[in-house]
């Protein structure tokens, strides 16, 4: 990996990591290309638009909220990077945490692909997504 793309994709995950941490959507969705898309393991069959991906972040402020990360590693390589994380938030019943994984396509300084793995037995526990 060269000096400039270590730089230009460390460079974006440094912002998207800001930007998840002060749970700004507008700056987080900002991060994807105008046809960027996000998948999720527990929704194998589909690929949000942008502007889906913003719906699914608003909508969820009510079932998981005040989200944070520990344990964070992240891995870049040329084409993007790579986020493994546990994932902490408060949910009607309570306060859950679930391991997770982000691989995101980075070209030139925007997303163009996300894609998420969470453990969906935490996730259908605590009734965040369909069994």
């Amino acid at each position: 990996m060269t000096g400039d793309a270590l730089d230009r994709v460390g460079a974006v995950a440094r912002s998207w990591e800001a930007a998840c941490n002060a749970r700004d959507i507008d700056r987080v969705v900002a991060h994807l290309t105008d046809d960027g898309v996000v998948w999720y393991n527990f929704q194998p069959q589909v690929e949000l638009s942008k502007a889906a991906y913003r719906d699914l972040l608003e909508a969820s402020r009510a079932t998981f909220a005040n989200r944070r990360t520990k344990d964070r590693r992240l891995h870049l390589h040329p084409g993007g990077f790579v986020e493994q994380a546990t994932l902490e938030g408060d949910t009607p019943g309570g306060v859950i945490e679930t391991p997770f994984l982000l691989i995101a396509t980075i070209e030139g300084d925007a997303i163009t692909r996300i894609a998420q793995y969470f453990d969906t037995t935490v996730l259908h526990q605590a009734g965040l997504v369909p069994v």
